[in-house]
């Protein structure tokens, strides 16, 4: 019978010892009510702990950068570099054209037949030889080395948040790379088709899209000269 009901109820039994009504029939209701409370901040506290997974997995508020990015390919992906001094079955072969964004999500390419050549490199934040040789394209950037007509793009790639010097969108920033750059996405896919071993690595393309050079490692000035070089020629 519902509680909001005037219908009087029977006088309670009197307890034996002092007379006074028992409370007996009292103590099932309040353990219910004790176990609906559970429940509903049990479920709470899962819904919340959700929604902050969720949360984490997205770009911090406000910022607009995002450390990794989605990419697409088109076209069939480079062999693995064999290394320095050794023969280069992709010489000659069309590079893929992979599409992207930069950190901010700027649309981003690299490949095609864009009418340029173009000097991509590869680089991973956590990598010495990278966060050396940067810095070093920066400068020789500015100086002439290597000129305007050489699109020069970089893309970061295996991003790893525990690795040293991360966030890499923190890092090109503070070194004043300022030319073309294309960010991979968690599975490297843009690094895989296009050949990578290490790092930094270095692919020149034609201004029809074709490998005209690879490379790892640091290169000297002397280096970057030879595949301008490379590139201007063809």
């Amino acid at each position: 019978m519902s509680p909001t009901q005037k219908t009087s109820r029977p006088a309670a039994p009197a307890n034996r010892k002092g007379g006074q009504p028992t409370t007996r029939r009292r103590l099932p209701l309040v353990a219910v009510l004790i176990a609906v409370v559970a429940v509903v901040l049990l479920g709470a506290i899962v819904i919340t702990t959700l929604g902050d997974d969720d949360t984490a997995e997205q770009p911090a508020s406000g910022t607009g950068v995002a450390e990794v990015q989605p990419v697409t390919v088109t076209g069939d992906p480079l062999t693995e570099f064999p290394g320095n001094g050794g023969d280069d079955p992709s010489i000659g072969a069309t590079a893929p054209v992979v599409d992207g964004k930069g950190f901010d999500g700027t649309p981003q390419s690299i490949g095609g037949a864009t009418g340029r050549p173009s000097l991509v490199v590869f680089v991973a934040h956590w990598c010495p030889h990278c966060r050396a040789e940067i810095p070093r394209l920066v400068e020789w950037r500015a100086d002439g080395t290597i000129p305007e007509d050489i699109d020069l793009v970089a893309v970061s790639t295996a991003v790893e948040s525990e690795a040293p010097n991360y966030p890499p969108s923190a890092w090109l920033d503070e070194v004043g790379w300022q030319d073309g750059l294309l960010v991979d996405d968690a599975d490297g896919t843009a690094a895989g088709v296009y050949g990578l071993p290490s790092y930094p690595y270095f692919v020149a393309l034609d201004a029809e899209g074709r490998v005209v050079l690879r490379a790892t490692g640091e290169l000297t000035q002397q280096d970057i000269q030879a595949v301008v070089g490379q590139l201007q020629a063809g």
